[in-house]
């Protein structure tokens, strides 16, 4: 599209809608001058926020590690903790490069005038001049290094090269955005404006009939007023659950989710299904709560915990769910900027998927919940399943601290709060 600057001289600037592998989309969009030969690029995210923030940790450990794409929203920042380095939002923010890029830019940005420090201010200059050196030796890689990035939007992304299994290097934490993320980001002002409205009207509406309690949220996508409608559910030898619909009357959103009813299990658990009929297989119902994992290890697939959040459908709809985020994965594995062999390597993946759907091959399912909150239906019930296998384990800490158990206190908070 075309433009006209402050300056009066006439600018291009083109924009693409393009989506992450976790299935958001996002703007990209370029920005040149034919005059001046100023360019400039920036991502912005095609929704508001998501239902969380996220925090990518990544290990960088060789030159192919400084190669990742990453896209960095204006509300995201970006630390190494091994010199000290914060790239705030206001810096770099709604742009697309590699862990490279990111570094090399700030580099040349303290640069930038050094000249002129030297002559006014020595002592800074030299110790920018330092911290640059120290930059340069971390782009060498001689040892490894942590890049992290964290955004309460949860709309920035860090490249898995190895999608769609998982990166023992990159570790993905999905968290609950405090009340200086929620200032920050506008949604303290929309849930206050919508309280006062919500003073006018009821807050809950129950459906007698129906058991469907519904009542007033936040649309995720444009974050005005949605309607959610949610409906408790006991499945059969297991545990009651909660189905949430949300939908927004603005925008057109709609989305579901699926929570426990209950709290978090003694236990974590892993469920193993070896399939042998598919038509069998494939109609069994499927809990998969937000805080569970689904690998398949024929086909090398793994989703981490934050993947499709909370789901209760069938294994073969779970299955199109996770086939349809990996056909509408993000550039960076089929667009493009992809190599052939990880174009080819999603290729296969997909395909593997299609033909289990379509009763040609018989995989493993493994669904591996730290809160223990996740089901496969055992078909010979109430008799023990022969393809079925349910193990219980001992959480890490790391487990405990993901479901937010390390700091929990459940005696004595009464104390606290007097």
């Amino acid at each position: 599209a075309g433009g006209i600057s402050e300056k009066g001289q006439r600018i291009t600037l083109e924009a693409v809608v393009s989506t992450q592998s976790t299935g958001k989309e996002v703007i990209i969009s370029s920005f040149s001058c034919e005059h001046c030969n100023n360019f400039n690029s920036s991502v912005q995210p095609a929704a508001s926020h998501a239902e969380k923030g996220v925090r990518y940790t990544l290990t960088v450990s060789n030159e192919g590690d400084l190669n990742r794409q990453v896209i960095k929203s204006e509300y995201a920042t970006i630390t190494v903790l091994e010199v000290d380095l914060e790239i705030p939002r206001e810096a770099q923010k709604g742009s697309s490069s590699t862990v490279e890029g990111f570094l090399t830019k700030t580099r040349d940005g303290l640069l930038d005038k050094q000249a002129e420090r030297r002559e006014i201010c020595p002592e800074l200059a030299e110790q920018i001049d330092k911290f640059c050196r120290r930059l340069d030796d971390l782009l060498l890689v001689e040892t490894s290094f942590t890049f992290i990035v964290e955004d309460p939007t949860g709309n920035s992304f860090v490249e898995n090269p190895s999608a769609p299994k998982a990166d023992p290097l990159l570790k993905i934490d999905h968290y609950i955005r405090s009340k200086d993320d929620e200032d920050l980001l506008g949604i303290t002002a929309v849930k206050e404006a919508q309280e006062e409205d919500d003073e006018e009207k009821p807050q809950v509406v129950q459906n007698e009939e129906s058991e469907v309690i519904t009542f007033e949220a936040m649309c995720n996508a444009c974050g005005k007023e949605a309607v959610c409608n949610m409906k408790e559910v006991q499945i059969p030898f297991f545990k009651k659950i909660l189905l949430m619909a949300n939908i927004c009357d603005h925008c057109g959103f709609r989305d579901s989710e699926v929570k426990s009813a209950g709290g978090i299990s003694e236990k974590g658990q892993r469920i193993t299904l070896k399939m042998t009929d598919s038509d069998m297989d494939l109609d069994r119902d499927i809990l998969k709560s937000e805080t569970a994992s689904v690998s398949i290890p024929e086909l090398g697939v793994q989703l981490t915990c934050g993947a499709l959040g909370g789901r209760f459908t069938t294994i073969e709809g779970l299955l199109n769910q996770v086939k349809d985020q990996l056909e509408s994965i993000n550039p960076f594995t089929l667009g493009d900027s992809s190599t052939e062999s990880s174009a080819n390597r999603m290729g296969d993946v997909i395909q593997g998927i299609q033909d289990v759907i379509e009763h040609k091959k018989l995989v493993e399912l493994i669904v591996e919940d730290a809160a223990g909150n996740s089901y496969i239906q055992n078909v010979y019930a109430p008799d023990e399943d022969p393809n079925l296998t349910v193990e219980e384990y001992e959480r890490t800490e790391e487990d405990n601290d993901n479901l937010g158990i390390t700091h929990m206190k459940t005696e004595g908070y009464e104390d606290d709060e007097s």
